[in-house]
């Protein structure tokens, strides 16, 4: 009975066996893609192996990271019990070194030789979820190298993309060349027509999030579709027949697609306009929600990860709700492109006319994109924490000067083929045109009430985050007050780790600490301070020698930043119940010495708790605070490794008398390592230690008046002092 109604209607057929088949490869997909990282986690991929694949994705920037598809593995997978599935079309990530980084190309076939991996867990809160995001890509694991690798030959298979790939290295430099190459509207020319973000922070990005149109820097859809227009404009221009302007416009968009780089969003766009355009070519009225439906089961089909992402889920509701809503709103305003009953048409003069026109337009145009906001809205705030109601309008004005854009490259690097000079005139108008496109997006997102951003959940009494940043760096976020930044880690490091967490706890800290004129402690405030503008930075004194400090003080100058240089036993309030206690001050000693130990020691009174900041402070600066007669007592110390010398004295950690320790822990260099001594002593003392390489970030809050320490991974434990 269930098979002859389904067989009656031929959409909710393809839908139920689209269904069936998607759960099922699905399923199959994710056993296999899940006994591969159970089996790494168990230690039975331990050994070294030996692997041939083709890199199928180099990365948003053809820079990295960089996925394989691997076509042969061995030996690793043999004697495991039970057998592990084949590894043919499993997809890997290649990590290497910073020394022995190189640069591969899509399409590559690259024999290597190292260790299989889990993919390496989020070490710090809040932050872009790349394990997650890889396991979406349908990446298992990770691949070490432990010897140079071997680039083989280039994949016949994926030679046509890669061909495209170049390709766009050629387009991108016609397609700005004339223009200064950093400058923003350069770099919207290349965001609108390839896709390529602007370098983070950025506020050319935020200004338009905040308008709702954001999706303008990812090659998607709308991209694809316009693109499409172009080219069918052209082709119906030259009179072709209806199906070489239909094949014209779907090989177009496929190549256009291919240059981008074959991201599943313009991928989805293609396979969309294929299923939709080929019913006119079979001479049959498509039919919008057919495509979709059929659309959908291809994709997933392809690649049934794609389900789980915003990116599809946005593409497909906003697609659905043009098709449902479009004609809903078109009723509601049709009052706007109306004429007056008892006004002949025939009396309209020329101008009222085209008024009518334009009314007409508009109503057109809110219509579409009110549907498409209706099916955006609800997906945007529950995974992006952003709902823009200004979208329903700034929509209607960006996406004509996304369209010139678009249309104006597109003319300039054919001009720039012919004749190099007509390209670059060319480029300085859509500089014009881009210029005009930021300046309306920056005026939209600036409207009051045009969006609003979900307020994320903050503890009532703040909080402090302890960031786990590489290479013996460090980071801290004192969530009290206005926001204390105490250290940003090295400029790129910071980017990375510290500005997500921050950016996602909607956080703009008013003021910054910098412990020492350490790159690795200070290297990212000179970025932070053009992101945040704090009102004031405490510093440890203005004679030290790094460049990156240096940097940061000449810029802290020309801002209305307040550089701030305490002394020892000075007080700072930050807010009732809580102040910050300097307990080093390195204005006063004698001379430069060295980094680490020319740094502030602060310790935090925070409602009736105390932290000890220690920085990467050593024996030198220990021992200063233990002969400087100071109550040291502090609940607990959050330090990092002085790599010239030795942190954690015994007679310290007395005098301190901490009941937790937070270090940091690199393994190289081995200076700025934990020593294994260094356990048995707080063992003995009866401290309890967080090592950050098995811990990742800490975040301390307060609750119900106990102090509670959180660690970012599962392979250290929770734990709870008590007054």
């Amino acid at each position: 009975m269930i098979i002859a109604l389904i067989a009656r209607r031929q959409v909710i057929t393809f839908i139920v066996v689209g269904c069936i088949l998607g759960n099922g490869i699905h399923g199959l997909n994710m056993d296999r893609q899940n006994t591969w990282i159970g089996a790494a986690d168990e230690g039975r991929l331990a050994g070294q192996c030996t692997l041939t694949g083709t890199i199928i994705d180099t990365g948003p920037r053809q820079d990295g990271p960089y996925l394989l598809k691997i076509s042969q593995l061995s030996p690793a997978t043999k004697n495991t019990h039970p057998p592990l599935p084949r590894a043919n079309g499993i997809r890997v990530m290649l990590t290497q070194s910073f020394r022995s980084r190189k640069a591969y190309h899509y399409g590559d076939i690259l024999e290597i030789s190292g260790k299989l991996g889990m993919v390496k867990p989020m070490r710090n809160p809040h932050g872009f979820d790349r394990p997650m995001w890889l396991y979406r890509q349908g990446v298992t694991l990770t691949i070490t190298p432990q010897t140079p690798i071997t680039h083989t030959g280039v994949s016949l298979v994926h030679r046509p993309i890669r061909t495209m790939a170049s390709w766009r290295l050629d387009l991108r430099q016609k397609m700005t060349a004339g223009l200064d190459p950093d400058s923003e509207e350069a770099q919207l020319i290349r965001a609108v027509v390839l896709g390529e973000r602007p370098p983070r922070p950025s506020e050319m990005i935020e200004d338009f999030r905040d308008s709702g149109t954001l999706h303008v820097f990812a090659v998607s859809g709308l991209h694809v579709g316009m693109v499409g227009t172009i080219i069918g404009s052209l082709l119906w221009f030259l009179r072709v027949p209806r199906w070489m302007l239909i094949s014209g416009i779907i090989l177009g968009m496929a190549i256009y697609a291919g240059i981008t780089g074959l991201r599943p969003p313009s991928v989805r766009a293609v396979i969309m306009a294929s299923v939709f355009l080929s019913g006119f070519l079979i001479r049959r009225q498509p039919s919008l929600i057919n495509s979709l439906a059929a659309s959908a089961i291809a994709v997933l089909l392809w690649d049934s990860h794609q389900l789980f992402t915003p990116g599809f889920q946005l593409s497909y509701g906003v697609l659905l709700a043009l098709a449902l809503g479009s004609a809903m709103w078109m009723r509601v305003l049709r009052p706007m492109a109306e004429l007056d009953p008892f006004m002949p048409r025939l009396l309209l003069t020329p101008w009222q006319e085209r008024i009518l026109n334009w009314r007409k337009w508009l109503r057109n145009s809110l219509s579409v994109s009110l549907a498409a906001w209706m099916g955006s809205a609800p997906l945007m705030w529950i995974h992006f924490g952003i709902i823009t109601p200004i979208a329903i309008i700034a929509g209607i004005p960006l996406m004509l000067l996304v369209f010139c854009i678009l249309a104006l490259a597109m003319v300039s690097i054919t001009a720039a083929t012919i004749w190099t000079p007509a390209g670059e005139t060319l480029n300085h108008i859509n500089a014009f045109i881009a210029k005009t496109t930021y300046t309306t997006a920056s005026t939209f997102a600036r409207i009051p009430s045009g969006h609003w951003h979900k307020t994320p959940k903050r503890p009532e009494k703040g909080q402090i985050i302890v960031f786990d940043i590489p290479y013996g760096g460090g980071a801290n976020f004192i969530d009290i007050g206005g926001g204390i930044l105490l250290d940003s880690g090295r400029g790129d490091l910071f980017l990375r780790h510290v500005l997500p967490t921050l950016t996602s706890l909607q956080a703009s800290p008013d003021s910054f600490i910098v412990s020492h004129a350490d790159s690795k402690h200070s290297g990212g405030m000179g970025i932070s301070l053009d992101q945040f503008h704090p009102h004031q930075a405490l510093i440890p004194r203005t004679d030290l020698l790094s460049k990156s400090y240096r940097e940061f003080l000449e810029k802290a100058k020309h801002s209305d930043c307040q550089l701030i240089i305490p002394h020892s036993g000075q007080l700072l309030p930050i807010e009732p119940g809580v102040h910050l206690e300097i307990l080093h001050a390195p204005v006063e000693l004698a001379g430069n010495g060295r980094a680490d130990d020319t740094g502030l020691v602060i310790r935090l009174h925070w409602h009736g708790w105390k932290i000890l900041f220690t920085a990467d402070a050593g024996y030198i600066t220990e021992t200063r605070l233990l002969d400087s007669g100071l109550d040291l007592r502090a609940d607990v110390i959050i330090s990092g490794r002085n790599r010239d010398d030795f942190t954690g004295h015994e007679n310290f950690y007395r005098a301190v008398s901490p009941k937790v320790i937070i270090s940091s822990n690199c393994h190289f260099p081995e200076g700025e390592s934990i020593p294994p001594g260094w356990f048995t002593t707080t063992k003995a003392l009866g401290i309890t230690t967080f090592d950050q390489a098995l811990s990742g970030a800490i975040t301390l809050t307060i609750d119900e008046g106990k102090l509670v320490l959180t660690p970012m991974l599962d392979t250290a434990d929770p734990f709870t002092i008590s007054h």
